[in-house]
């Protein structure tokens, strides 16, 4: 047992590790990557070289592998505490951001972020961290039972508060978003023009849209830079997507969103 769970995590480390260098070698070499993401060279090799040292300790089973166990688990706590608030930030702006896009399928299939975050960063962390500290809690248990076994119930209690929280979150995500108002919105925001960007830039509209016998509240906040589409489906359940429209406007002209509505007109169809 203690060989697999090495081996799952010098696997893990290996794929933050594998992100890591890709980072590293993008800022290196290419100078319009680091401008656009604003890495810290520094912190890329700090992350690297730790990585580096995660699988080196869980493959050779030598070293603090207990307390090495612990601090990733203290990590993971802290990325799931803030992602509500922070974690497209945490995805975007870390070394290990190709580790997340493999589970940020968008947000039309978001259930498989939730689960990475909920069961991969939680429940896995959880669990791995009871697993390489056995030895510590079973000796508390022999010595002092009573709370030997309030510290393995601390562990239990985690493992159920992020299960649970995962089948919230997948039950509010089905109550609030629609995959079909994202397909509308993906639509919606390839059929808009240079020439609606040049006429509504810097402005949000609102319309309605049809599709079959559905109707769709739109608004699209226009930006060169990111033009956003939100849609709202008659269920009240949202769908939105967003992306740049560099070729519609020069590199310079950046004009910020969040004006007045110019147009409430409905009627326009998809």
């Amino acid at each position: 047992m203690r060989l697999l769970m090495r081996i799952v995590n010098v696997l893990c480390g290996l794929l933050a590790l594998a992100s890591g260098v890709t980072v590293l070698v993008s800022n290196l070499t290419d100078a319009g990557y680091r401008a656009h993401y604003g890495d810290s060279l520094p912190l890329v090799l700090a992350y690297v070289v730790f990585y580096g040292w995660v699988v080196m300790v869980y493959a050779r089973d030598r070293g603090p592998v207990a307390w090495l166990t612990v601090a990733k688990t203290l990590g993971a706590y802290l990325f799931v505490g803030t992602f509500a608030v922070a974690g497209s930030l945490w995805m975007a702006r870390t070394p290990g951001r190709y580790v997340y896009q493999l589970f940020d399928w968008g947000p039309g299939v978001t259930l498989v972020l939730i689960a990475f975050v909920m069961l991969g960063r939680g429940v896995w962390n959880t669990l791995n961290a009871m697993f390489f500290t056995a030895p510590w809690w079973t000796q508390l248990r022999r010595a002092r039972p009573l709370v030997g076994r309030l510290v393995t119930s601390v562990f239990v209690a985690l493992v159920v508060l992020f299960a649970w929280s995962f089948q919230q979150l997948t039950q509010l995500e089905a109550d609030t978003f629609s995959v079909e108002a994202h397909e509308v919105a993906q639509f919606i925001h390839g059929t808009i023009d240079c020439d609606a960007i040049d006429e509504h830039r810097g402005s949000i509209t609102r319309d309605v849209r049809q599709r079959k016998d559905r109707r769709y509240d739109v608004e699209i906040r226009y930006n060169c830079h990111d033009t956003q589409v939100v849609v709202r489906d008659p269920d009240g359940r949202l769908g939105q997507f967003r992306g740049p429209k560099q070729e519609c406007c020069a590199a310079d002209a950046v004009v910020p969103g969040g004006a007045a509505p110019t147009d409430d007109t409905p009627g326009h169809g998809l």
